[in-house]
């Protein structure tokens, strides 16, 4: 069934109107770009129209319901959209240090679990058993279209087959300026899905082991965006000073 959301990109894209692809890593800032009133109609998420094949959405989605989880439709990669897509708009994405992502996924869980959307043991879970359930669903097909048990790479969603960059990548942490600039925007983009709850700087919830335990299983995203601990990305991004 198609939604309104999905019906206004499709028309967006019909009308020659959509200029940007949106490629959605889940927790990058992704719903803040997407609803900026700026951008409205001029950039397209990966709505199941645009989806490489109508099997990809279909897959998707039985693996989603037999696992009990939202289909997340719009998380993905660049690789999954049809080629007509691909060929005609300019993707563009946001990239976040692996290690902030990593906590801001785990929060996540906990304050999901705590509203009654996630599974409970979530509430009191560490952030060193959070990561032990990479070696559950690090790997599980589709698993890309997941927020809090998706483990895969930011490089998986930027990149085709043959690991080369199709997306304008811009940062996080400064998603204020980057985005004003990339898109020649008057003011930068809201902020949304922001926790109403103190922030804590991520770097405290780690320790030596868990520091290289991200590391290691992230080794793909800090070798090819230039990551480190306590940076944001410095290579492979589209505005010519950012590196």
């Amino acid at each position: 069934m198609t939604t309104l959301r999905e019906a206004r990109a499709i028309l967006n894209w019909h009308t020659g109107r959509a200029e940007w692809l949106f490629i959605h890593i889940p927790k990058n800032a992704g719903v803040s770009l997407r609803k900026a009133p700026a951008l409205s109609g001029r950039m397209i998420s990966a709505e199941p129209y645009f989806h490489k094949s109508r099997a990809y959405t279909r897959a998707v989605a039985a693996k989603m319901r037999a696992g009990g989880e939202h289909h997340g439709f719009q998380h993905a990669r660049w690789r999954d959209i049809h080629p007509k897509v691909t060929s005609r708009l300019t993707a563009v994405g946001i990239l976040r240090n692996p290690w902030a992502r990593t906590v801001s996924r785990w929060q996540f869980a906990r304050l999901a679990e705590t509203q009654g959307k996630d599974d409970p043991r979530y509430r009191d879970m560490r952030l060193e058993e959070f990561l032990e359930e990479r070696h559950i669903y690090g790997h599980e097909p589709f698993y890309w279209h997941r927020v809090i048990r998706g483990w895969y790479p930011q490089a998986d969603y930027v990149t085709d087959e043959a690991g080369t960059v199709r997306v304008d990548l811009l940062r996080f942490e400064s998603l204020a300026e980057d985005s004003m600039r990339y898109f020649g925007l008057d003011q930068p983009v809201r902020k949304r899905n922001v926790s109403t709850k103190k922030r804590t700087d991520y770097r405290e919830f780690y320790t030596d082991r868990t520091i290289q335990i991200v590391a290691d299983w992230y080794a793909a995203d800090i070798e090819m965006f230039g990551f480190d601990f306590d940076t944001p990305a410095r290579r492979n991004l589209v505005l010519p000073d950012s590196e």
